[in-house]
C-alpha cells in the first residue's frame, strides 16, 4: 500500500498480505470466524467489510452517524455487531450487506459491546447502562443503572456470566437474574478488563498506573504498582499463563503458573520507541503482536526469549486496533490515518515466524505518534490486596 513506512533491519520483516485505507481512523478491527471476512470501522461512522483472501472491500457500511466505537463478530455465525457513538448498537448480514436489527442501548454513546462465548448472547455498555440481547437482538436483561460510567465488559468462557466493572468496583452477572450475582469493591478508576481463558482471574488495568488481579475463587485482588502511564490495554495468551500489560514503551508480561503471580517481577519485552497502544495474542499459539504510538509492529513469544523481537512491522501512524484470524494464521492492524493491513507471521498449524529478507528504510518521520516521552518500566512485584 503507497505510504506504508518500513523498520530498519533490525529483524525479520512481517509478511505483508494485503493493506487498505479507511476515510478516517481505524478504531476497531475484527475477524469473521464463519467466514472470509474482517470488518474494519472508521472513526467516521462507516464499516468496511473487506474479503480477507485478496482485500477486496465487498461492502461500506453507514453504521453510526457520529462515530463507530467497536466491531464485533458473532463467534460461530455471520452475524456483525457494531456499536456506535449514536446510542446503537446494529447487527448486519455480511452476504448482503444490510441490517438486520437494531438495538437501543439506553445512552448516547455505546463504549462496549461483547458477545457470549457461546454466541447466545450479546452485552452492551452505554454510559451508565448495561444490556443483554439474545443474538437475534431481542432484549433479555435491562440491567439497574450502575453508580458510575462503565469501564469495560467481559464474558467468563464456558459460561454465562457477565463482569461489568465502573469506578468503585466490579459487579458480576447473570441472564437468570436482574440483580448482580455477586460484588467485588475496588477504591478507584478502571479502564480495562480481562478474564483469563480458564476463568481462574479477573484483571483490570487502571487510571492511577496499576493494574489489579482477582483471585475469583476466594474474591482475593493482586495489585502491582510502577507502571509509567494508565494500563490501557491486556492480553492473556490461550493457556492462562501469561497476562500481558502496556507498560509505556514496554510491554510487561507476567507469568502466571502454578501458585500465580504473587512476589513475581514480570519480564519486559522492550524495543518500541512510542508508547504501546495495543496488544493481542493469539487464540491459540504463543505469539503476541504488539503494537505502538510511532506505528511499530512487534511479535514476541513470551516465555522464549525476551529482546529483541521474532519479527517487524511498521505502519505511517500509531496503531489504534489489533486481532487475530480465528486460525491464528493472519492478524490486522489499523491506525490512526486508516491503514488496514493485513500481515502473514506463519504458515498454517504453525506458529514458526515467516522471514522476508528485503531490504527496509529508515521509518516514516511523518508518522503520528502519542506525544507522550518513552518512560521507564519498573513494574514492582504483585502484592496482595
Amino acid at each position: 500500500m503507497p505510504g506504508l513506512a518500513e523498520l530498519p533491519v533490525v529483524a525479520a520483516a512481517i509478511p505483508l498480505t494485503w493493506s487498505s485505507r479507511l476515510d478516517e481512523a481505524a478504531v476497531s478491527v475484527d475477524w469473521s470466524s464463519s467466514g472470509p471476512w474482517l470488518a474494519a470501522a472508521a472513526a467516521s461512522g462507516t464499516v468496511v467489510i473487506f474479503n480477507t483472501v485478496d482485500g477486496e472491500r465487498l461492502y461500506e457500511l453507514g453504521a453510526h452517524r457520529f462515530g463507530v466505537t467497536q466491531v464485533a463478530w458473532h463467534p460461530r455465525e455471520p452475524i456483525l455487531a457494531t456499536a456506535g457513538q449514536d446510542g446503537w448498537v446494529r447487527l448486519w448480514d455480511p452476504l448482503t450487506g444490510t441490517q438486520r436489527v437494531e438495538l437501543a442501548c439506553g445512552s448516547s454513546w455505546v463504549e462496549h459491546i461483547a458477545w457470549s462465548d457461546t454466541g447466545h448472547l450479546l452485552a452492551t455498555a452505554a454510559g451508565r447502562k448495561l444490556r443483554i440481547w439474545s443474538k437475534d437482538g431481542q432484549l433479555i436483561r435491562d440491567y439497574p443503572d450502575h453508580s458510575n460510567t462503565l469501564a469495560g465488559i467481559a464474558w467468563r468462557r464456558r459460561g454465562e456470566e457477565l463482569a461489568s466493572a465502573c469506578y468503585g468496583g466490579l459487579q458480576f452477572w447473570s441472564p437468570d437474574s436482574a440483580q448482580p450475582v455477586r460484588t467485588s469493591q475496588w477504591p478507584g478508576s478502571m479502564i480495562c478488563l480481562a478474564w483469563s481463558p480458564d476463568g481462574r482471574y479477573l484483571c483490570h488495568g487502571n487510571q492511577d498506573a496499576t493494574i489489579c488481579l482477582w483471585v475469583v475463587s476466594v474474591n482475593q485482588p493482586l495489585q502491582m504498582q510502577g507502571y509509567p502511564t494508565k494500563v490501557r490495554e491486556l492480553a492473556w495468551d490461550h493457556r492462562s499463563r501469561y497476562l500481558a500489560t502496556t507498560a509505556g514503551p514496554s510491554v510487561a508480561v507476567w507469568d502466571c503458573y502454578g501458585k500465580g503471580p504473587a512476589g513475581s517481577t514480570p519480564m519486559l519485552l522492550r524495543f518500541h520507541s512510542a508508547p504501546v497502544t495495543r496488544i493481542a495474542f493469539q487464540h491459540h499459539g504463543r505469539l503476541l503482536v504488539s503494537g505502538c504510538g510511532s506505528g511499530q509492529l512487534a511479535l514476541w513469544k513470551p516465555g522464549k526469549r525476551r529482546d529483541p523481537p521474532e519479527a517487524l512491522g511498521m505502519l505511517p501512524a500509531a496503531i489504534s486496533s489489533l486481532a487475530w484470524s480465528a486460525n491464528d494464521e493472519l492478524f490486522a492492524a489499523g491506525a490512526l490515518d486508516g491503514s488496514v493491513a493485513v500481515y502473514r507471521p506463519a504458515g498454517p498449524g504453525s506458529d514458526k515466524i515467516g522471514i522476508n529478507e528485503a531490504a527496509a528504510t529508515a521509518p516514516n518521520p511523518d508518522a503520528k505518534t502519542d506525544q507522550h516521552p518513552a518512560k521507564n518500566c519498573n513494574p514492582r512485584r504483585f502484592r496482595r490486596g
